[in-house]
């Protein structure tokens, strides 16, 4: 007899390919707008293996993958009509809302959010969610067994588990009431339909990855057109706290906690799970009670006494380890054919959502990109101080052109008094150095003309001194020049440094203490 096939090389396949499409598509996005602008060969040229560089050139070789490079009957031309073609087919979050091959799909919990706070439901809007509806109510909670991008996150989070006992931080075990992700889903579908404000999504892992992935594609090519190749450390969000709150709980006191008792999404699949079609079986003759299939379950559930319901995502965790191959997925078939036809019907109906893409430029010239401008603007006394820089992103060792516009809002009227201009470097803790003396500029009206040299890559601050004003007769604006990086993110690496030094001392000391002799410890 034929051994049958482990299911997690496929569903781990599944969820790689999810994780690498949310990375993926807002790069083709922004890729498609340097197509149309026909500046593909410039910025991969300019950029050379910049980190931006490097991502475009991935994005250009996977599509353009299997096409000759020719286009309109000239060798070498990248083929720009079909891989544009081939762009419009990947548009979206895989994980959260998404246009693939014409066919729009969005998650549930984005619809239902969307229909409650706008207390209307678009055609647009039902035709997204007809896929993943129809899927969940003919295979159940597969969305989180198959396609959730922290059903492979967690898993391999949770393999620090071994290393937090090596530490003598033994994990916690703890598990929450499943009742628990349905009260979640309740009250923020209640609060998106009293205020018409949606909130589950700041906390859904999809939701989360698929905007960070985009700030993410949007920071590094906006800084790539400035001229700073530097790791988009800014593009990330207060959402990267949300998860990393949500991997300390797993491996430090509550594995698969979240999936299983507190994750919204998760109870909105399991509810519409109810009406499932596919069915895991367990041959009762074939089960020798082991309960390897209930300890190895990640939404703790009990296969091995047939208690697993509307919760089972389909992961097959349990059929893999059972030893005597006693637990399979069943489909039962739909009680009218019909039924099931609709659905199929529903299914197949290819439809336009509403998407995460940015607005394409069209009118990129020679000299793209164009030297960034920095406009800063301030109130000093009565009146209104606008600093603007030139180029906004000056490097060491370049003359960066400062305007200073020194006006009263209420007369509009000019400063008639002196306006001088000095810089210093900034330190870390406070302390910083004068680069430029106090000096007054080049004056036209309500224009003062300055010009600052930058030594070094560093933190900067420009004072504007307005000498004859009563009172408070400075301002004071940041300036960065290259990217010097924070002080604070040094400080930080250092303490967890030590931390971890710490830790590692006390453990070495609890495991020689445990390895002394009685006699030696009396003593």
């Amino acid at each position: 007899m034929r051994e049958p096939r482990l299911i997690w090389p496929w569903r781990r396949a599944t969820q790689l390919l999810v994780l690498a499409s949310i990375v993926f598509f807002p790069l083709v996005a922004r890729y498609s707008h340097y197509l149309w602008a026909r500046q593909t060969e410039k910025v991969l040229d300019r950029w050379s293996w910049s980190v931006a560089g490097t991502a475009l050139r991935a994005t250009d070789a996977v599509l353009r993958a299997g096409l000759p490079m020719e286009e309109a009957g000239v060798a070498g031309r990248r083929p720009r009509k079909r891989m544009l073609w081939r762009a419009r087919q990947l548009v979206g979050s895989p994980a959260w809302s998404a246009r693939i091959l014409g066919v729009s799909l969005t998650d549930l919990l984005a619809g239902l959010e969307s229909a409650l706070a706008s207390r209307s439901v678009r055609t647009a809007l039902l035709l997204g969610l007809a896929l993943p509806l129809a899927g969940t109510l003919l295979l159940g909670r597969v969305y989180c067994g198959w396609l959730c991008p922290m059903g492979l996150l967690l898993p391999l989070a949770r393999r620090l588990r071994p290393l937090l006992a090596y530490l003598e931080l033994p994990p916690g075990e703890a598990r929450l009431w499943k009742g628990n992700k349905y009260a979640l889903l309740a009250a923020g579908g209640a609060l998106a339909a009293v205020t018409g404000l949606p909130v589950l999504h700041y906390l859904y892992p999809p939701a989360i990855l698929s905007r960070e992935s985009h700030a993410f594609a949007t920071v590094l090519f906006d800084r790539a057109e400035i001229g700073r190749f530097g790791f988009p450390w800014g593009a990330f969000s207060a959402g990267l706290l949300v998860l990393a709150a949500i991997v300390f709980v797993e491996v430090a006191a509550a594995p698969g906690v979240w999936c299983a008792s507190l994750c919204p999404g998760g109870a909105l699949y399991a509810a519409l799970s109810r009406w499932k079609r596919l069915d895991l079986v367990r041959s009762k003759p074939g089960c020798v009670d082991c309960v390897l299939c209930d300890r190895a379950c990640p939404m703790q559930l009990q296969p091995m006494t047939d208690r697993t319901g509307p919760e089972c995502d389909a992961c097959g965790v349990c059929v893999d380890v059972c030893p005597t191959k006693a637990l399979s997925f069943r489909v039962r078939r739909p009680k009218t054919t019909a039924a099931a036809a609709a659905l199929l019907l529903l299914a197949a109906i290819p439809a336009c959502a509403h998407h995460i893409i940015g607005i394409p430029h069209y009118a990129y010239d020679d000299a793209f990109p164009q030297a960034p401008v920095l406009k800063l603007r301030e109130k000093l006394g009565p009146y209104s101080v606008v600093l603007t820089v030139y180029p906004g992103n000056p490097r060491p060792g370049e003359r960066a052109e400062m305007h200073v516009y020194v006006t009263d809002p209420a007369t509009n009227l000019p400063y008639a008094g002196e306006v001088l201009l000095e810089a210093y470097r900034l330190y870390a803790f406070g302390f910083r150095e004068r680069i430029q003396e106090p000096q007054a500029g080049f004056a036209d009206m309500a224009l003062h003309k300055y010009w600052v040299l930058y030594p070094a890559v560093a933190n900067y601050e420009v004072a504007i001194l307005l000498p004859g004003l009563d009172g408070n007769s400075d301002l004071k604006f940041p300036m960065v020049v290259g990217e010097p990086g924070s002080p604070w993110v040094s400080l930080g690496l250092y303490l967890g440094a030590a931390a971890l030094f710490i830790v590692g001392v006390r453990a070495a000391r609890i495991k020689r203490a445990r390895r002394r002799p009685p006699v030696e410890a009396a003593a």
